[in-house]
């Protein structure tokens, strides 16, 4: 568990170098931001920008959980007996919300081109693709080493890719299995364009074992056995490339 854990931690460590992330839209009525100003920015994080130029104006939103949301600022101060249905947003406002709603679509064709990238992936294995294969390995995975290609393969036969859903800019369809001594799991995890498609057997002790029970007689399960494998993949000019192998354990 300790070692599947680090790996997906190193994952998902970003590196912001010259990269730069919109806060909040305090000045979004008196700046005109670019692209260049949301790099970084998540999807999530792009809806909030773009609705917080309509809360600034104490507009009543009819979604409850983006209500509560500006509700916690003190700035944000509907009136609830007569509120605020519409907003005459000035040229700026008007050009940060099309920047934003621009970005928003971006990142969501970005997402399905990814998902489409992996359903071509399962298939390309299956049918034994090399071209497409060739592509994918981009010389980190061997000939040599047929065996990862299975591993990769019996992962995504057990993902339903049109099923992975998304969270605050990472994605995931985990299958975990407890056969009462062990819990394994098996996986695709996302970060923007990062992914990881990994198997962790054992990943940790059965849930029938609670507290440190796992670790005390008549256990027989010892932490040693941990072990994961996977592949480290990068979507990038609407392609999946190898980055790097997994083994730990």
């Amino acid at each position: 568990m300790k070692q599947k854990l680090l790996i997906l931690l190193l994952l998902f460590i970003t590196i912001a170098s010259n990269a730069q992330k919109l806060e909040n839209c305090s000045e979004c009525s008196s700046i005109k931001y670019s692209e260049s100003n949301i790099i970084t920015n998540e999807l999530f994080e792009l809806k909030l920008l773009r609705n917080e130029i309509f809360a600034r104006h104490n507009f009543s939103f009819k979604n409850e959980r983006l209500e509560e949301y500006f509700f916690n600022y003190d700035w944000y101060k509907p009136d609830y007996k007569n509120p605020v249905t519409q907003v005459n947003l000035n040229a700026i406002e008007q050009f940060n919300v099309t920047l934003f709603k621009r970005k928003e679509e971006e990142i969501k064709r970005n997402r399905e081109l990814l998902l489409t990238e992996l359903g071509k992936l399962k298939i390309a294995i299956k049918e034994n693709d090399n071209s497409f294969i060739s592509d994918f390995t981009n010389g980190v995975i061997k000939n040599d080493n047929k065996s990862l290609l299975k591993k990769i393969n019996s992962i995504l036969e057990l993902i339903d890719i049109e099923n992975i859903n998304w969270h605050k800019g990472q994605a995931k369809y985990e299958i975990l299995i407890d056969n009462g001594f062990s819990i394994s799991s098996q996986g695709i995890y996302i970060k923007g364009n990062s992914i990881t498609i990994m198997s962790t057997d054992p990943m940790t002790h059965s849930d029938l074992m609670k507290n440190d029970a796992a670790f005390k007689y008549p256990s027989d399960y010892y932490s040693e056995f941990e072990n994961s494998s996977g592949v480290e993949i990068i979507f990038k000019n609407g392609k999946l490339i190898v980055v790097s192998l997994i083994f730990a354990g």
